[in-house]
Order: structure tokens, then sequence, then C-alpha cells
């Protein structure tokens, strides 16, 4: 064989063992399928969901030659990093040491390195310090925006990481100046001088972070995304009371200071507290910085105590519980909202709002228009004291809290009623002149030929004009018509249980005796079950009675099953007692008589609030049709 011809075979099977080879090899740099989704553990990895570090982490520790170091000591990787950072103007080595200080932190361990001894609140005070300069700290290079991985995961750090110490520490509330050591230099912290809270925060209270606690019971977690550690602030309790105050808050910790600063112990922080019903931000140099919020931390945490869960039974069958009957505002009081009063129904109490009121807290619109109030009465009285409650209680709070009268949005209110709650909402919205007395006694007032002082009581809790301050009402399964539910057997019963307050018991009784002198044959309620009888004719009065013009009335009415109005009913009220005429809207809802709390009915309630705030804000009446 000619050389030439051997050369080429040759060369034809070292190229093949090439190829072979190629094929059969992995490269050096190359990929591996994983599937569709599967990249996403990679690319997604960070501190926050996992004991390793972001790509990003990983790049910053490259660029320096320190995956070594991080591998056999991350302190000590995290302290030699942080002198890089010092006279090295990239922001984003600031990112890689906060999500090393907080993969430290999550250790949870004690950690000495350079004669410091460091524990896990030590290295989550650095892994917010280091996000905050990341964020909002100055530099060459400009602050990272929102479209940025990076951006939303050092939010978390620094959310978390206060969130976490605020634990550690049991939230109590201090004063004065108290320093953090770090895991190089440390940071002096002092509290803000001001506060967005309606009372002064006092030594006692307490701060518990949100974060520590899953929510059961409420089919939505409101979140508003954003920097800072939401928080319940928890009053103590006091000798008239059984259960404490809560309300819901932001810690805010702004740094003022550099790198610098931190290793010689000259960097300053200011904790600042922010209300979660007024301040939705906070301004940075400038920036207008989003607070983080949990709105319904403080709802649950709240109701996580028995005592609440008991005052219905108590008001009604002993007329007397751990709180007091009255108005009871769920936030501080601002100028310029609207408020909504929530009323409940028999044998109930707030508690039961807390599905709708947690929904409606998360449409930003409603929480900036409105503020949000409930009242708590005993559901057993007979209707109309309870009535001459709520308004009293309606006057004497709107007095209080705007004496010269210079809010008008107080006098914009919406009242919303659940079953009895209903009843007494109608009567701060209905002129009933003397519609009433004539309905139980057949006479006017004149004909009565009462003294003075009977013409007197008869009038507080028979005769009511519309409140000034109620512009808006809702009715939610409400009798108006009566409940079958009460019949005799069950309001005889009810008689013989039932311990009323002595002063509701006197006034029935002085109120049994007049009408007994004036029309032997009438009948008067002395509870609130014989009111709501489907016989009572004060209630059946009533019911003809319209809204005032110049309140506007909507009604959600519960009909189980498939019935098709006017058949059915909600197991308590029937379709025909809910309905009344005159009413801007009627919403048939799919549900048994506790119908606040479901999705549709809550809906409804949003739009109608919606719709309200709207015409408020644009001084027009609605052109709308009263429903027949």
């Amino acid at each position: 064989m000619k050389a030439s011809q051997l050369g080429k075979r040759w060369l034809a099977c070292l190229a093949g063992l090439v190829l072979l080879m190629a094929g059969g090899c992995a490269t050096p740099v190359g990929v591996t399928s994983l599937g569709r989704n599967d990249a996403y553990d990679q690319i997604d990895r960070s501190a926050l969901n996992s004991s390793d570090y972001t790509t990003a982490t990983a790049a910053v520790l490259h660029r320096h030659n320190l995956e070594a170091l991080q591998a056999k000591s991350s302190a000590r990787c995290l302290i030699q990093l942080h002198q890089i950072a010092v006279n090295d103007s990239r922001r984003d080595t600031l990112f890689a040491l906060s999500e090393l200080s907080f993969l430290l932190g999550k250790e949870d361990r004690t950690i000495k390195v350079s004669g410091r001894v460091l524990k896990p609140e030590n290295f989550f005070a650095a892994s917010a310090v280091y996000a905050y300069l990341f964020l909002l700290g100055r530099g060459e290079e400009a602050p990272p925006d929102a479209y940025d991985r990076r951006y939303r995961l050092a939010c978390d750090f620094y959310n978390r990481s206060l969130g976490i110490i605020i634990a550690l520490r049991e939230g109590k509330s201090g004063s004065g100046d108290h320093e953090w050591l770090l895991p190089v230099g440390s940071i002096v912290i002092r509290r803000g001088t001001g506060s967005d809270f309606d009372l002064p925060l006092r030594e006692n209270e307490t701060y518990v972070s949100a974060d520590r606690f899953q929510i059961h019971g409420l089919s939505v977690r409101n979140r508003n995304a954003g920097l800072g550690s939401p928080i319940v602030i928890v009053s103590p309790k006091t000798v008239d009371t059984t259960v404490s105050k809560s309300s819901s808050a932001t810690v805010f910790l702004r740094i003022e200071g550099t790198l610098a600063d931190m290793e010689a112990g000259k960097l300053r922080g200011k904790v600042e507290l922010f209300s979660a019903f007024v301040r939705d931000h906070v301004d940075v140099d400038g920036t207008r910085v989003p607070l983080e919020q949990d709105l319904t931390t403080q709802i649950a945490y709240t109701l996580n105590n028995p005592a609440y869960w008991q005052i219905e039974k108590l008001l009604f069958r002993l007329g007397k519980a751990p709180i007091a009957p009255g108005i009871y505002p769920v936030q501080p009081y601002q100028a310029g909202k609207i408020p909504v009063l929530f009323v409940h129904g028999t044998m109930s109490s707030p508690v039961w709002w807390a599905e709708m009121w947690n929904t409606l807290m998360g449409d930003p619109k409603l929480r900036e228009k409105y503020q949000f109030w409930f009242y708590l009465y005993d559901s057993a009285k007979p209707v109309g004291q309870s009535a001459v409650h709520l308004r009293d209680s309606i006057e004497s709070l709107v007095k209080t809290l705007d004496p010269e009268g210079k809010d008008p949005m107080l006098r914009q209110m919406v009242v919303i009623g659940h079953s009895q709650g209903g009843l007494l909402t109608k009567l701060t919205a209905t002129h009933t002149g003397e519609a009433l007395v004539q309905a139980v006694t057949g006479k006017l007032l004149a004909d009565l030929k009462l003294s003075p002082g009977e013409e007197k009581m008869v009038r507080q809790l028979t005769v009511f004009e519309p409140l000034p301050e109620v512009k808006r009402v809702i009715f939610i399964s409400t009798p108006h018509r009566g409940s079958y539910q009460a019949g005799d057997f069950v309001r005889k019963l009810a008689r013989r249980f039932l311990d009323l307050p002595k002063q509701a018991l006197e006034t029935t009784s002085e109120m049994l005796k007049l009408v007994k002198k004036v029309s032997p044959d009438a009948k008067l309620a002395s509870t609130s079950l014989d009111t709501m009888a489907t016989d009572n004719s004060a209630i059946l009065a009533l019911a003809e009675i319209p809204v005032s013009p110049s309140i506007k009335a909507h009604s959600i009415i519960a009909v189980k099953g498939d019935a098709i109005p006017p058949a059915g009913g909600d197991g308590v009220v029937k379709y025909t007692s809910a309905h009344i005429a005159g009413v801007e809207s009627e919403l048939i809802v799919r549900s048994g008589h506790s119908c606040q709390g479901t999705p549709v009915a809550i809906e409804e309630v949003r739009r109608i609030l919606l719709k309200h705030v709207g015409e408020v804000e644009s001084g027009r009446v609605s052109s709308s049709q009263p429903a027949p």
C-alpha cells in the first residue's frame, strides 16, 4: 500500500475516533436537561428557601476568590468580604453580605470569630443593615430597580431579619439608645421620636412579630408588600376588662451611615413605628418606600382570645360581658375617612364580622377611604331599647371625635346590620313618626293622656328620626317582618332563662305597665325575640315605613337551596320578611342565615362602599331607581 493511501486511512481512523470520543464524553462546559421546570430550583435558590446562596452571591464570592473560605468558615468569609466592600463601590457586594449574614443567622448557633461571640440575632441584624444599604444606601452605583431579582430578595432579608429580632427579643418596648453587636463593628439604635398611633406607646406594651403566626379561620391573609416588619402591638389588660387591646403596625429601621461607620462603631439606626391603618409608606432621602403590612394577623391574634367568643352568650343570657356595650373603632381615628359601622344580630357579637372586615381591608381603595367600627349590644333586650343605645352611641362617638364638626366624612356614615342588627340599623335611617305607637296602642300620643315623664319615655323608645351622621344603610338577612323561628314556645323559653340587665328590666316593666294602662289589649315586647315575632304589630308597622329619602338603602337576602323568591328563606328569615320596597339594590345570596361571611355578600358590600365613596367625592346623588 502506498504511503499516501496509508496516510489517508490513518487520518480517517483518527477523525472517527475523535467523533466517537466526542459523542460519548461530557463537555467541560455545557447544560444538563432537567425537564421543563426543574431549572428554576437553581435559578430561584436563595437563603430564604434553602441552606445555600443565590447565583448573584456566588458571582461576588467567585470574583474575590472566596469560595474556599466560604466553604471552610462562612463567618470569616463574611468579615473578609466586608473589608473588601468598604473599598469596593459595587452595590452587589452589599447584597452578598446580606444573604451570607442571613444564612449564618439561620444556622441558629453561637459563633466565635475574631474574638467576638456572635449570636443569631447579631447576624440577622447585619443582614437587615446590609440589605438596607443595598436597597437605599448612597453610592456610586444606582440602587436596584424592581425588576432585579435581588431587589425583592433584599426586601425579604431586611423584613424577615427585623421580624426575627423582634421575636427573639420578645418584642418588649424600650426607651433610649441600644447597641446591636454586628459581625463587624456595631450599630446604635435609637427609638424614633414620633409615631402614628392614637395613644402614646407605653413601656408595658408588647410588640409581637406578625411573622411568628399562621392564620386559621380567615380565608385571606392580607399582606401588603414593602419594607419593614409587620407587628401586633398588644396593650396590657386592665382591671376593668379581661381582654387586651391590640393594633397593627410596621417596624421600620432607618440606617444612617456607611460600612466604614459600621466598623468604627459610628453607624446609627432609628426604629420607627407606623400604624398599618394610618401610613402605607415612608420617605427615605426623597424616595417613597412602601411599608410591608400584615392586616390580618392582628384580627386573628385578637380573636384568639376565648373571651371574645363568649361575649355573645354572656350578653344575651346575662346582659353583661367583659366588654361593655358600645361602638368600638378598630383603628385610630383619622379625619377624612368615612366610618363603616357593623351591627351584629341576635345572640351574636362583632367577631362574626371578621371575615368581611378582613376581606374589605384587603382592598387598598377601601382602606384609604374608610375606617371600620363595630357595635356591641345586648341582643336580648327589646329592639327599641337597643336602637336607642345604638343611636346615642353614634352621636356620642362622633361628638367626641369631632367636637367642632370639622370632619364632614364622619357624617357620611355607612351602617351595615345583620339580622336583628338590620332592624337597629333601619331605626337610624327612618322617620317613624307615631306609627309604632299607633301600631301597638291604636292611638296617637295626644290621645293616650300621658304625663310629661311618661310621654318622654314613650317618645324615646318609639319615635325615631334619621340620624344626620348616617347616609347609607345595608340590610343583611334582616327580619323586617319578623322571624318564623321566634315562635311562642321559643319566646316563652327565652323569658325563663334570660337575665336582662336591671335597667333594661326596669324600662321594659315601666313600658308594659304603661301600655296596659292605656291599651289593655295591646302586646308589648319584653325581649328582642318578642319584637321579632311575625305577629308583632310594631315590627310589621316598621316594615312598611320607608328609609328616609336622604339615605340610600340596600338589601342582601339569603335564600337556601334553589328556591325562587318570593318563595324560600335562609332557615331563620323568609324572603318575604327580608324584602322591603324602596331599596337601591337587592341581592339574593344562596346561603343560610349567617351569610355575612360569604364571598358573594362581601363582594356586594365592597361594590356598595366603592359606589358610596364615589358619590361622596363627586358630590352627586345616585340616579339609580329604588328596587320595587
